[in-house]
């Protein structure tokens, strides 16, 4: 027996809407759906509880967008969820039935869900559809890393990730995998991205170059740069940031056999990032050249890698910030680097605020090492904690309030460098 849900219950909905997250609503029914057992019609009986269902599982729904959302903002559409219903009303097995919504991501959570869902009074043998609708949002301003979809190398041939590692008991690793953070897709990103990257035990990606420049920080482990003839290897620790300039050949490496590298990675501008999403992006593979040739391996004249760890980085007060904010130089145009990108250590003891200001030239972005608060971004207020990643676009008004008793580190990028003329080093944080 198939019952479907939209019309058992008065075309029961699942709407999200673009602030509010999703919302349960009853079309127009029967009044008498809520009444008493006794009095209810066997169609009223499933709808109510196919509604008491639905209203319990709603943050799942929820949470399954979410998850859409950390791959891409292009989620909306309709599902319409079949559910096999078993012994005691437990869902045997759930798939999307027809769907106009594209995120791989959603269906396949939505599905994984409701493979766990009771609903209690549909007979065993039975099959309910469930029509959900999602709307697509028009902006994001943040990610969480455990939110994100990892992404593996391919193992065709040519792509920068087709070697790969043993792992234990004979099993196959991959060489890397990476989660893409800030990007056109997750946050309409225009200026720059951001990649979480994590290299096998004893791995590298080999040898290859970017139009633009990449920016590296060391969040776990210890990574070696090594670059073409006559270019000095770099050995990158914990809490390292390292710049390649643009045209440097390069290969990154894990020197520990024991255990694997996490980097923060960012390229401005964006392009090499798409290769993770899709191998064959040409757009992608053009801005990740691998170099299989050593004769191309070649110094771009006066390129040269520019190293910085935050243990004995310069640093200095904030200003305009309220308690202690301290930030700490990276790499900015003034000490090496490039007017494309800068990076700085933020660290902000609890109760400590950076009052609202925007950035007229350059989008900023911030990945939360450690720590807890709150950014106010135009009207919106945004809760932070560690691992996460957002981005502010160029003119977006925003303010910083570090809460909790912990100090808040951020890991601050700004893409381009310079803002009105000047690097974002001087002062990142004057207001318009």
């Amino acid at each position: 027996m198939r019952l479907h849900a939209g019309l058992l219950a008065g075309a029961l909905t699942l709407a999200l809407g673009p602030t509010s997250g999703w919302r349960l609503g009853p079309g127009p029914g029967p009044t008498s759906a809520f009444a008493l057992a006794s009095s209810e019609t066997e169609e009223q009986r499933i709808s109510r509880a196919l509604q008491a269902t639905l209203e319990k599982h709603g943050g799942e729904v929820n949470r399954c967008f979410e998850l859409a959302l950390a791959d891409t903002l292009d989620v909306s559409g309709k599902v319409e969820l079949s559910m096999d219903v078993g012994e005691g009303g437990k869902v045997t097995r759930a798939v999307p039935l027809e769907h106009t919504a594209t995120s791989p991501v959603l269906l396949t959570c939505l599905s994984t869900s409701a493979a766990e869902w009771v609903i209690p009074e549909v007979a065993a043998g039975s099959t309910v559809v469930v029509p959900l609708a999602f709307e697509g949002q028009m902006a994001q301003f943040s990610v969480k890393a455990a939110d994100a979809p990892e992404r593996g190398p391919a193992t065709a041939a040519g792509h920068p990730g087709h070697a790969r590692a043993k792992g234990g008991a004979g099993r196959s690793l991959p060489a890397f995998s990476v989660k893409v953070l800030v990007d056109e897709a997750t946050m309409r990103a225009q200026q720059a991205s951001l990649s979480l990257l994590t290299l096998a035990p004893a791995n590298r990606i080999a040898m290859h170059r970017h139009p633009g420049d990449e920016l590296l920080f060391v969040r776990k482990g210890r990574a070696r740069l090594l670059g073409p003839g006559g270019v000095s290897p770099e050995i990158l620790t914990e809490g390292t940031a390292a710049l390649i300039p643009a045209g440097m050949p390069h290969v990154i490496e894990n020197m520990v056999r024991s255990a694997s590298v996490e980097l923060i990675q960012i390229f401005a501008p964006l392009g090499p990032e798409r290769v993770y999403r899709d191998p064959t992006d040409a757009r992608g593979r053009a801005a990740f050249e691998i170099i299989r040739d050593p004769r191309q391996a070649v110094r771009p004249p006066g390129a040269a890698f520019a190293v910085e760890s935050a243990a004995t980085a310069a640093g200095r007060p904030l200003p305009g910030a309220t308690g202690k904010v301290r930030q700490r130089i990276l790499v900015d145009p003034a000490h090496g680097g490039s007017h494309r990108v800068s990076m700085f250590l933020l660290e902000g003891e609890p109760g400590a605020e950076v009052p609202r200001h925007a950035h007229d030239d350059s989008a900023e972005i911030l990945y939360v090492l450690s720590g807890a608060g709150h950014l106010d971004i135009g009207s919106e207020r945004l809760p932070y904690a560690a691992d996460q990643a957002i981005h502010l676009p160029a003119k977006q008004p925003h303010a910083i309030h570090v809460a909790g008793n912990d100090k808040s580190v951020f890991l601050q990028i700004f893409a381009p460098a310079a803002s009105k003329g000047q690097p974002p080093s001087q002062d990142p944080h004057e207001a318009p």
